[in-house]
């Protein structure tokens, strides 16, 4: 059964993949003639918002995403955190250079206003401007503060660098606390952590039945009055009472 199972959703995958090479095209034809820098979060989150669907992946919320847009501050496990973060609130994300140029996936970075952070030595100055200039746009962007993956038993120092965008442009930090949830316990599948393979990983998504991300949302952080240390301390210290609770 589990066979099938993995045959008909990749099938169903494979589609999706192909509406979303369209949707990118579309979005950034439509980019062009309008002479827009950011186009309309909601194809892409319903796009998102289907994917899920075709891996299994059932999204429960708890609290609701705030009103005013912001930086979103999560804590990073697995792929799946962004087609998650993005059905839900839209937000573009600060994502590594190289991903621009993967198949679909880059498309839709770059359709969705992410920005994409190189190596070299005036880099952190150009990011956080990026990221400042999203949050004056009034749209919510994502970053992973961690750096990296964990397997979602507990939340990474956060690294604060940042969280100045937030502080220059007056713009609250939005904690939000991801856990993924399979049978009752952590779902030990999901996380892309170092050594595991992105294809095996998504093989053994496609061929469960289904699994839950659980997504929190704290309350904002407004960043007025605060360091960069101080933030990232206090959008840690949010999503570890979270996720504690659970």
């Amino acid at each position: 059964m589990s066979v099938i199972r993995v045959l008909w959703r990749f099938l169903v995958l494979l589609l999706h993949m192909l509406a979303g090479i369209w949707l990118s095209l579309s979005i950034h034809k439509t980019r062009l003639a309008d002479g827009k820098t950011l186009p309309d979060p909601e194809p892409v989150a319903r796009w998102s918002a289907r994917l899920l669907h075709i891996m299994g992946i059932r999204v429960i919320t708890h609290g609701r995403p705030p009103k005013e847009p912001g930086l979103i501050v999560a804590n990073h496990i697995s792929w799946a955190d962004i087609p998650t973060l993005n059905a839900l609130t839209g937000a573009a994300f600060l994502s590594k250079d190289s991903i621009r140029y993967w198949p679909v996936i880059g498309w839709f970075a770059i359709a969705s206003g992410s920005v994409f952070i190189r190596r070299g030595k005036h880099e952190a100055q150009r990011v956080s401007a990026a990221i400042a200039e999203r949050l004056l746009e009034k749209r919510n962007l994502a970053i992973f503060p961690e750096g990296t993956t964990s397997d979602g038993s507990e939340v990474r120092r956060f690294f604060p660098r940042l969280l100045g965008a937030a502080i220059d442009t007056h713009s609250p930090v939005i904690p939000v606390a991801l856990r993924y949830i399979n049978e009752g316990k952590l779902d030990a599948r999901i996380p892309y952590t170092k050594g595991r393979s992105f294809l095996l990983i998504l093989l053994s998504v496609l061929a469960r039945r289904g699994s839950e991300v659980h997504v929190f949302f704290c309350d904002p952080i407004p960043s007025s009055e605060c360091d960069r240390r101080s933030l990232a301390d206090a959008a840690r210290k949010a999503i570890q009472a979270a996720l504690s609770d659970t």
